[in-house]
Parts: structure tokens; C-alpha cells; sequence
């Protein structure tokens, strides 16, 4: 399975996902994903979205 089709995937199951989700599961997912972010910015430095962007 190539990337983008995997990636095709998750993201539709992120959105089956997000369809019965609360909005407090949601605000709980923004926040983890927000402290996510911040620990690989502390451990890698800021991530190359020039890069990831193009990707798509």
C-alpha cells in the first residue's frame, strides 16, 4: 500500500471517528495532539511543513 493510500485511509477513518465523537473528545484530542506537537518541537525543532505540504 503506497503512502498516500494508507494516509487516505486514516484520514477516513478520522472522519468516521470524528462523526460520533463528542465535543469534549474532540477539544480532549486537540489537546493531546497539542502536547504531542510540543514535545517533538522540544526533542526535533520545529517541523518542516514546507516539505510536508508538498506532499500533498
Amino acid at each position: 500500500m503506497t503512502d498516500l493510500v494508507e494516509l487516505a485511509h486514516y484520514y477516513n477513518l478520522a472522519n468516521q471517528l470524528i462523526e460520533k465523537a463528542s465535543k469534549q473528545d474532540i477539544a480532549e484530542t486537540a489537546r493531546l495532539l497539542a502536547v504531542n506537537l510540543a514535545h517533538y518541537k522540544m526533542k526535533y525543532g520545529e517541523l518542516p511543513l514546507d516539505e510536508t505540504l508538498a506532499m500533498y
